[in-house]
């Protein structure tokens, strides 16, 4: 037997023929063989806002044996205006059984969306595949894991989720201290399924009040029940609406919060051949001339076009009118924009009938896009008549639930994923990703001008990891066929170049775009 107290490094273990990554007190990759059966079992707390808090693990015992182990950790949160306190204990049992205790206890009163255990399901082997779901009152339903994204969640009220992969093996998971529910987590690009405590259908926030407690399980194992008429769903979606595959134009964005470029960020960006600069237009903002008017220079000295992304209010008309008007009086090219509602971040059709006759009429030349300036999520569930657009368009984090580098990695994988449900929905319209972050550029709807302008760097982008990141979802999204990507911003520290200071993401971007001639 191993004893073991060492935090923040992985410990490989074994649950009877299973395979289990311990790490920073979450179990991964629960995989037989070659196979992964389970990508993650954790706990989240959420505030309000979504935003997951920050916990520090103490007194972490792990016990380790040659066919299963045993772990016990407490844990405590003062975070985002939360302060809990609690413990974890989990089991691998040399049959194969894992299970999970979870045990928390708020310490203030706080406003929670979600507090509990989740389980992510791995996407290899699992699209398609059946499953039976055993609600708490003894309902029995059957259905198949989506092959394309759903918008929605596609298993609801579980207690017993039983699925068959690809591989034929029924497997089951048991929990209890909760409603669950699944959600199809490619919608954010997160390359899983993710089985939750508390359902969306319920009212959040939730009011918790200081020494309110918190109790779950979750039981994996192989199930001792076949799947009635489980029949996997045979569809491929890369032959749902053809595509051939190019390369994509590659842009950057404004960068909002610092100086224009200079004169050496200036001969180093030209080097990239760069497609477009993005600026967003938010009318709500006062001055939006004058952060239009430095995009346009910016555009200007660096020989490219703006790709802009314009945040209508109450009169859209009036406000096109008024950035048509300003961009009258400047020397600049604009190639393409993407319409949204400052409110909700997306696209009406009522938006559209308005303005694409406007835009058709006065610059017909423009490609006018839809879709949303969030989670493909929003566009996923707010579908338009993408006849009256030229392209879909939305954009992608890989942090919007957890932000370690790991998962990141992982969620490269769902980034290709969101094209093909795009390119589905949409009859094969062109699509335009923009912009890619490794941050999340707003935490809420409410302060999204003021956040996006003001958005922090994520340090990673400046290193070699960011470069390597960069360069997987650059080749992932050029084989399953984008036309367009903003990738970060021109400079500054989050963008491809600060100073005389050249960030290794310039040069996987210098890379691609030679490549490309």
């Amino acid at each position: 037997m191993t004893l073991a107290t060492t935090y923040n490094m992985p410990h490989f273990l074994q649950a009877g023929p299973f395979r289990v990554r311990y790490e920073n007190g979450f179990l991964r990759y629960v995989s037989l063989g070659d196979t992964e059966i389970l990508r993650m079992i954790y706990f989240a707390i959420r505030n309000r806002n979504w935003t997951t808090a920050a916990f520090t693990i103490t007194d972490e015992v792990i016990e380790q044996h040659a066919d299963s182990f045993r772990i016990h950790y407490g844990w405590h949160i003062d975070d985002l205006s939360i302060q809990m306190t609690g413990w974890v204990d989990i089991r691998g049992e040399a049959d194969g059984t894992i299970t999970v205790d979870f045990y928390g206890k708020a310490l203030n009163d706080f406003q929670k969306n979600r507090i509990g255990l989740c389980v992510l399901h791995p996407l290899d082997g699992v699209l398609g595949q059946p499953a039976e779901v055993i609600s708490p009152d003894g309902r029995i339903a059957n259905d198949n894991f989506p092959v394309f994204i759903n918008p929605h969640q596609p298993f609801l009220n579980i207690q017993t989720l039983r699925w068959k992969p690809a591989s034929g093996t029924v497997w089951q998971l048991d929990f209890s201290g909760d409603v669950f529910e699944m959600e199809d987590q490619r919608n954010w690009t997160d390359a899983s399924f993710k089985t939750y405590s508390t359902p969306n259908s319920l009212p959040f926030p939730v009011a918790v009040s200081a020494s309110e407690e918190f109790r779950q399980n979750v039981v994996f194992g192989l199930s001792k029940q076949a799947i009635p008429n489980g029949v996997a769903v045979v569809e491929t979606p890369e032959k749902v609406i053809e595509f051939n595959p190019t390369r994509p134009r590659i842009g950057v964005g404004q960068r909002t919060d610092g100086p224009p470029l200079t004169n050496t960020e200036l001969a180093l960006l030209k080097k990239l051949s760069l497609s477009h600069l993005r600026a967003d237009v938010f009318f709500r903002f006062r001055f939006w001339q004058t952060l239009l008017t430095n995009a346009i220079k910016d555009a200007q000295r660096l020989g490219v076009p703006l790709e802009l992304a314009v945040f209508f209010g109450n009169e859209p008309a009036n406000e096109l009118g008024a950035l048509q008007g300003f961009l009258q009086n400047h020397d600049v090219t604009v190639r393409s924009m993407m319409l949204y509602h400052t409110e909700t971040l997306t696209t009406s059709n009522e938006l559209l009938q308005t303005l694409v006759p406007l835009l058709r009429s006065e610059w017909p030349g423009l490609l006018i896009g839809g879709g949303t300036d969030d989670n493909f999520a929003e566009l996923n569930r707010n579908l338009v008549d993408f006849e009256l657009v030229d392209f879909v368009s939305y954009s992608i984090t890989p942090a919007a639930h957890a932000s370690d580098n790991l998962t990141i990695q992982e969620n490269i994988a769902g980034q290709p994923e969101t094209v093909l449900s795009a390119r589905r929905f949409s009859n094969g319209k062109p699509i335009h990703i923009s912009p890619i972050t490794l941050r999340p550029r707003f935490t809420t709807r409410a302060g999204t001008v003021v956040e996006r302008l003001n958005a922090l760097a994520d340090p990673r982008q400046t290193t070699e990891f960011g470069a390597d990141w960069t360069r997987q979802s650059l080749s992932a999204l050029t084989t399953i066929g984008v036309e367009s990507i903003t990738y970060y911003q021109s400079h500054g520290p989050s963008g491809l170049v600060s100073g005389d200071t050249v960030y290794p993401v310039f040069n996987v971007i210098q890379e691609y775009q030679n490549g490309a001639r």
